[in-house]
């Protein structure tokens, strides 16, 4: 029997035009993404996202070490880029597992943007699906990551 589990899907309007918001969530993640929100042993230095398709996901940390989060798949600035996520339920970094992330921006009336977040193909997850869906599901995963965004944005 094949397993389906429900894309999970966020968005959050920010007061800025599709361009800054694409800019600051892609090239200025290390200025709003959660602290807390990372695989390493030390705190984060910066986290990169290489503009382009096949660019690395990666977050460079205090020590010196990297961690790597996924890939690009597509980038299409400033209306959505998708990349992978490739952290197992034991929150390491796993090659073999893809699951993605497509981050899409969309005009809104007065110069600001809906940014819309879906996590997707999380069936990837096997057994641990059902459970890593309520994770990225809580207030504290993805919510709370597109809030730190638009504060971010209304800096």
């Amino acid at each position: 029997m094949t397993q389906t589990i429900d894309t999970v899907s966020r968005e959050v309007t920010v007061d800025v035009d599709p361009d800054t918001a694409f800019r600051i969530f892609t090239a200025d993640m290390t200025s709003w993404w959660p602290a807390d929100h990372h695989i390493g042993s030390a705190p984060i230095e910066q986290i990169v996202v290489e503009p382009e398709e096949g660019g690395r996901w990666y977050t460079r940390h205090t020590d010196g070490s990297e961690t790597s989060t996924g890939f690009v798949t597509v980038w299409d600035p400033p209306a959505r880029f998708v990349v992978t996520w490739q952290i197992g339920a034991d929150w390491k970094f796993d090659p073999d597992l893809v699951t993605s992330v497509e981050v899409q921006f969309h005009p809104v009336d007065g110069g600001r943007t809906r940014v819309v977040l879906e996590h997707r193909d999380l069936d990837a997850y096997g057994a641990d699906a059902e459970a890593m869906r309520k994770t990225f599901e809580d207030p504290g995963a993805w919510s709370a990551t597109l809030a730190a965004f638009a504060n971010g944005t209304a800096r």
